[in-house]
């Protein structure tokens, strides 16, 4: 029996992840994106995400309520809101679960009490699948199969949560999308962990008691999160923790949680990590991605060029678009490029490409710029590499030009003694003194 289990459900598969890691199949999910979001249950047990201020409030409705029901609900939901503060936490949930009212209460009108097509929970934006499912399929809140040939089940368009129809009421597990949107940046921590006894020895998800004494019910930890899970939340799911990427360059794979593994597939393409800011000094030991950091820098001097050319803005690629952005940022996709050595291919291409455009074309190549210090007819732009720009004026001089002349920029130097010239002339002018009978017929 409990190898039949172990079979048919993810919550048994690889119990004792504390005793020898094992490989796991992990499904692919296909998540889309959605502008609306709500964070409320549809059960009427008490739900933790509820702000205090409005845990006695009985707000919350069955998900079998009446169309009247769910009117009544609407209206007391729009008197709290506007009756509490502004951008509270008070006011940011009764939001959300007003649109998951307004979103059942549609519906119903739609459906005239038959079942729900559409269900809006926690955030989640369910759609009831209508096609068979040619893959093995498991419930995201019991981890039992879902015989999708006999057996009705939901799909969040937003992160994927799948569940069964009967089950719909009961997700207690937060929108992947709406935590990472509100969020906007990965857990930068590695492995947070505080402890069962933090958690009230209790799964961080749905809250079910968690002991060590029964081999089928042991805590899990998810190596993102930090977080204790127990079986049914935490299916021994493995992904790159991107803290441990960042900060030693790690990308073995390790356990996490159901929530931790539908936020980082979402995610993933995400420009979330900002390696300048978090560790400065992983530059200085991968040389790839040292490499791709200074292309960036270029791709951000000749995207002003092309953007400024007709022809030009034809070479601005999704890739240019992505890494040629200002803010320095990359996402996991990318420092995975950079690791397998795609990126490099990708990025040498593509520099070669703009490079050439910019230096044929009459409108770019006007732009270039002449060193002051040889006074030589060659242009140079500020992406070559035996270039250097000035920080304060963004004059271009060639390097070893800047070297020989002690790195000094001769713009800064006359500008410097043109505003000094200009102080001991106005001095001058205000010591002056002027005789009025000179003047005077």
């Amino acid at each position: 029996m409990a190898a039949a289990l172990a079979n048919d459900s993810p919550k048994y598969r690889n119990s004792l992840i504390c005793c020898s890691p094992r490989t796991i199949e992990a499904d692919s999910i296909t998540p889309s994106s959605s502008s609306t979001s709500g964070c409320v249950s549809a059960d009427e047990s008490y739900d933790s995400s509820l702000p205090r201020a409005i845990v006695n409030k009985k707000l919350k409705i069955h998900g079998s309520a009446s169309r009247e029901e769910v009117e009544r609900a609407i209206i007391q939901c729009k008197e709290l809101v506007l009756s509490s503060a502004q951008c509270s936490d008070e006011r940011k949930w009764l939001v959300r679960y007003l649109v998951e009212l307004r979103w059942r209460l549609e519906d119903l009108k739609e459906n005239n009490g038959e079942s729900r097509q559409r269900v809006s929970i926690k955030g989640h934006h369910f759609i009831k699948q209508t096609t068979i499912s040619s893959r093995k399929q498991y419930c995201d809140h019991c981890s039992g199969v879902i015989w999708s040939i006999v057996q009705a089940s939901y799909v969040c368009t937003d992160c994927g949560y799948l569940c069964h129809c009967k089950c719909i009421d009961h997700v207690c597990r937060v929108c992947a999308h709406v935590v990472m949107t509100e969020k906007g940046e990965f857990e930068m921590s590695i492995c947070p962990e505080k402890g069962l006894a933090a958690q009230d020895y209790k799964c961080a998800e749905c809250e079910t008691t968690l002991t060590f004494k029964d081999l089928w019910n042991e805590p899990r930890l998810c190596d993102y999160t930090g977080l204790y899970f127990c079986g049914t939340c935490h299916w021994n799911d493995m992904y790159a923790i991107p803290a441990r990427v960042v900060h030693n360059w790690d990308w073995e794979k390790r356990y996490i949680s159901r929530i931790a593994y539908q936020m980082l597939t979402l995610s993933w393409t995400r420009p979330y990590i900002d390696v300048e800011q978090i560790n400065s000094k992983l530059f200085n030991f991968i040389t790839e991605l040292q490499w791709v950091h200074k292309m960036r820098t270029d791709l951000q001097w000749m995207r002003r060029y092309l953007c400024a050319c007709t022809e030009g803005t034809t070479l601005l690629s999704p890739l240019f678009v992505q890494l040629g952005d200002v803010n320095n940022k990359y996402s996991m996709a990318h420092l995975q490029a950079i690791n397998d050595g795609s990126l490099e291919s990708n990025l040498t291409e593509l520099t070669e490409i703009c490079r050439a455009h910019i230096t044929k074309c009459e409108l770019c190549s006007g732009k270039g710029y002449i060193c002051e210090i040889c006074s030589n007819n060659e242009v140079i732009y500020p992406f070559d590499n035996g270039a250097i720009m000035c920080e304060k004026c963004n004059s271009v001089y060639h390097r070893s030009c800047w070297l020989r002349k002690g790195q000094n920029c001769l713009k800064c130097i006359r500008l410097e003694e043109r505003k000094k010239s200009k102080t001991d002339d106005d001095e001058i002018d205000s010591n002056v003194e002027y005789d009025i009978d000179k003047f005077v017929d």
